[in-house]
């Protein structure tokens, strides 16, 4: 038996999110991928990821591994699994790692990116950004988001205390930019990305960061609305950014 590690990229709109659940809540990226690895390996397979992306969330770049119970050749998987997965799902790399290596558990940090759009969607690009009507000034963002980085505690920064044993995470990086067209998925002329990464992340984290600043951006709260977040005093409260502007787009190891 030997450790696999992947590297998958997936279009989350048809998915409930990452991580494998009861079949009537409907099909998760987790179990299309074991389905798939059980025909070509010829048993069932558990997958372990890096992150549990929500539904409607994508990945560019999500890590999983898996220990494999017979020989295969490692660098024929991506296109025996890519003949059977979905178009949306695809396996980008593959290769044998040490037995203690853990996707999750072996992960030193990730970076997600949030997008956000002015333009008026199209049937093709609408699940890939937060539409809005005008796109949100950068500069107050920017010093909104310069409370974020470095050490703190984030439980006021998450939808799910009670699965949380421990609140601290560091930001090394918080960022807002206007993205180049050859970085988006569909090319825009109104773009503005958030990029956040970082030694982890709680439950809808992210998309909070993302919506706190987007209404910081539209003058809604001042930019130290965001230090108030993180002590916890009382503020508006606002519900998470829609998942489709999110990716996953790295796992550092």
């Amino acid at each position: 038996m030997v450790n696999i590690k992947l590297i998958l990229q997936y279009d989350g709109s048809a998915y409930i999110g990452w991580q494998r659940q009861r079949m009537e809540h409907g099909q998760s990226v987790q179990q299309v991928v074991e389905d798939a690895l059980a025909l070509v390996v010829g048993r069932p397979v558990t997958i372990h990821g890096a992150g549990r992306t929500d539904s409607g969330v994508h990945a560019l770049a999500q890590v999983a591994h898996f220990v494999c119970p017979v020989a295969i050749p490692t660098d024929k998987l991506p296109v025996a699994l890519n003949n059977i997965l979905p178009a949306d799902i695809r396996i980008t790399g593959a290769e044998e790692v040490d037995d203690s290596f853990h996707a999750r558990f072996s992960a030193r940090g990730k970076r997600y990116r949030y997008l956000l759009a002015a333009d008026e969607p199209t049937a093709f690009n609408y699940r890939w950004y937060w539409f809005l009507k005008q796109l949100p000034q950068v500069e107050p963002m920017m010093r909104a988001a310069s409370y974020l980085v470095g050490e703190h505690d984030f439980r006021h920064f998450t939808l799910s205390k009670s699965t949380a044993k421990n609140f601290t995470r560091e930001l090394r990086t918080v960022c807002v930019y206007q993205p180049t067209k050859g970085e988006l998925p569909c090319p825009l002329n109104m773009a503005l990305a958030i990029e956040v990464e970082g030694n982890g992340f709680l439950y809808k984290m992210v998309r909070l960061i993302a919506a706190r600043m987007v209404a910081i951006g539209r003058g809604k709260l001042p930019p130290n609305a965001m230090k108030e977040y993180l002590t916890g005093r009382s503020l508006p409260s606002i519900p998470p950014a829609p998942p489709q502007g999110l990716m996953l787009m790295e796992v550092n190891y």
